[in-house]
């Protein structure tokens, strides 16, 4: 924690107390979208890459996920974008905010480390409460603790909603992932299995619809086979599917996973 004895000793001392993601905001001199949520930040965050690199966008993924990117800062160029996943933990203390924020739900979490779900909350709106007026917020309009936060963002904010067709934003129509502008995708061609991948997508959908053709979200949704670790089809024999799923480390995200099967 930020407020641990130790740091707070260092800085009574005049030390600087910082972390690899908090200089890294620093020094990007690209554009960045970030993703946080209790679940489906991993999925979401690999969907954004992948849709912007079939777009033809050089894209460096890091945060909570893949390598550290501090050290990869000095090769990065202007018109290239930077993608994070970013947990509770690394938002504590930042006082920097992504130009694309995505909230994908929030629920009980890490509440062995975090004084309580008040704080756990507050830590995650360090996403976009340093973000500017022309800056862009996505939040989950169906999870009651995302839709409120939407007062508070200095920027833009777009909704996405599986169970409101009327809310602005992005919403499912006829079978369709869909905005005021059209559809955008089907959910039926959606190749990862699973109601909250409809939601991952919608929320990458969103983050993205000023950057990336419908066509090209499409076409990821039908060949992106899934991150490594989330739901991953390891072996079928003897009739019995094998699936990894050992990111799914907090009940939600079991359950999130166990619900995707209509077999026992």
């Amino acid at each position: 924690r930020p407020d641990a004895p130790a740091l707070e000793e260092a800085r009574a001392r005049g030390s600087t107390v910082t972390s690899e993601m908090e200089v890294f905001f620093e020094v990007c001199p690209c554009p960045i979208i970030a993703v946080t949520g209790s679940d489906g930040k991993t999925t979401t965050t690999t969907l954004i890459s992948e849709m912007l690199r079939a777009a033809g966008r050089t894209v460096w993924l890091g945060g909570n996920i893949g390598m550290p990117l501090l050290d990869k800062a000095g090769e990065m160029k202007k018109s290239d974008i930077t993608v994070l996943e970013l947990s509770s933990f690394q938002l504590m203390s930042m006082t920097r905010s992504p130009h694309i924020a995505v909230i994908t739900n929030l629920s009980p979490n890490h509440l062995d480390v975090h004084k309580d779900m008040e704080e756990y909350v507050w830590a995650k709106g360090n996403i976009y409460r340093h973000q500017r007026a022309g800056d862009l917020l996505v939040l989950n309009y169906d999870n009651a603790l995302t839709r409120a936060q939407a007062g508070e963002a200095p920027g833009k904010v777009r909704f996405f909603s599986r169970q409101n067709g009327t809310t602005e934003g992005l919403f499912l129509q006829n079978g369709f992932i869909a905005d005021a502008r059209g559809p955008i995708l089907n959910t039926q061609e959606i190749r990862i299995p699973g109601d909250h991948n409809v939601e991952n997508y919608m929320a990458a959908c969103a983050a993205l619809r000023d950057l990336v053709e419908p066509e090209i979200m499409a076409r990821v949704s039908r060949e992106f086979a899934g991150v490594e670790h989330r739901l991953e089809l390891c072996r079928d024999k003897d009739g019995v599917r094998w699936y990894n799923d050992s990111i799914a480390s907090s009940p939600t995200r079991t359950l999130a996973g166990l619900r995707c099967f209509a077999e026992k």
